[in-house]
């Protein structure tokens, strides 16, 4: 009776996987077909208020016709303005294909987030039949970097005994399904052939490095390999803990994380695994994917500006767009002219955001020194 259900429980797992892959290759051309030309990266959104699940709705709906307006101006600087002002919320809402969380910062009054957003291809271009070609300078920042797979080894430890390649390993099995749901596309879990035994068994996993490891990143085509060390605790306080040793190969000092999860009491053990495996693909989705450049939201910067607005009603107009977008908090009046305004504008993040969001307003962006100089479109 227990191999029949062995049997059944491993059927399912592979019908489960297997009807996973099939949607991949289903849905393979649609993800494709996300090209970058409609996608805007980057796009920052803030809502004050006493509902955190009203502000999150709220500053993602802000942030769609935040994003929508740059990928206008992107795509037809000339004409982007017309379009806009005939596009409702729910029209735009209508042409979002789907969007990525890059941070997200919640408290009880306050919603910030950093938000990816990708746009239904056909529906923009039958918006813009005749978009403009823009050639952009390339960035040479950060902000532009490759992201690339980790290759993940799950070994699992009973009493004594490592098990890394054993059939009866069940952490590595676990971690297979876990990586192909949870990971991305960006987690691999080898799969144990001659070459990966040959490079490391259970006798030497604890003490390799990226040197002795050094010919499974091109055979999987891997940036990092991290070594997931587990070890059922049944006698930890409170409950038993399955207890998680992450280590990073590096070339200088591996970075070592110790991850504790105790078992619910709804849980069996490999459920447990199942928890935990899927936990850690998603800590390393995030970190294989967050930007750099993350943005030190709480610290503020200043940076004075100049535009071509030469009376108060156009300065009014052009503080109330800028201040609509939550990544500036503020903007100082410091003279006014019948040739120019002049200003310092607050604002959180980096300076290439600052600028992502006085393009999005309708504005040209160039340096003068120390002072940015803006003129309207």
């Amino acid at each position: 009776m227990s191999l029949l259900l062995n049997v059944r429980y491993y059927s399912y797992k592979i019908a489960q996987i297997a009807s996973i892959l099939l949607v991949i290759l289903l849905y393979a051309p649609l993800i494709l077909a996300a090209n970058d030309e409609y996608i805007v990266d980057n796009v920052t959104v803030d809502a004050e208020g006493k509902d955190p699940n009203e502000n999150r709705d709220n500053a993602i709906a802000q942030g769609q016709t935040d994003a929508f307006r740059q990928l206008a101006l992107r795509l037809s600087p000339s004409k982007a303005n017309d379009i806009i002002s005939k596009m409702t919320a729910n029209d735009i809402s209508h042409l979002i294909r789907g969007f990525e969380m890059v941070d997200e910062k919640i408290t009880p009054t306050h919603y910030h987030a950093i938000i990816r957003y990708s746009f239904n291809g056909q529906d923009i271009a039958a918006l813009f039949p005749e978009k403009e070609k823009i050639v952009e300078k390339k960035k040479l920042d950060a902000d532009e970097h490759e992201i690339k797979s980790v290759l993940v080894l799950p070994v699992y430890r009973e009493g004594e005994q490592l098990k890394l390649w054993q059939d009866d390993n069940k952490w590595r099995n676990i971690w297979y399904e876990s990586a192909l749901i949870s990971g991305g596309g960006l987690i691999i879990v080898p799969l144990g052939d001659l070459n990966d035994r040959v490079d490391v068994d259970d006798s030497n996993v604890e003490t390799a490095t990226v040197k002795s490891l050094a010919r499974m990143y091109p055979r999987y085509g891997v940036a990092e390999i991290y070594i997931a060390n587990a070890y059922f605790n049944k006698k930890a306080d409170p409950k038993p803990t399955l207890e998680v040793t992450l280590k990073h190969l590096l070339t200088t000092k591996d970075d070592v994380t110790r991850m504790d999860f105790t078992i619910h009491s709804t849980e069996d053990l490999n459920g447990l695994m199942a928890r935990a495996s899927s936990d850690i693909a998603k800590k390393l989705y995030d970190i294989q994917t967050i930007n750099p450049n993350k943005i030190e939201f709480e610290r503020l910067k200043e940076i004075k500006a100049r535009v071509n607005a030469t009376d108060i009603a156009e300065w009014e107009d052009l503080r109330k767009r800028l201040l609509a977008h939550g990544n500036i908090v503020g903007i100082k009046l410091n003279s006014i002219s019948f040739y120019e305004t002049r200003m310092t504008i607050t604002f959180k993040g980096t300076p290439d955001m600052l600028g992502k969001t006085l393009v999005a307003s309708g504005l040209r962006v160039l340096q003068d020194g120390d002072t940015l100089v803006l003129i309207s479109k």
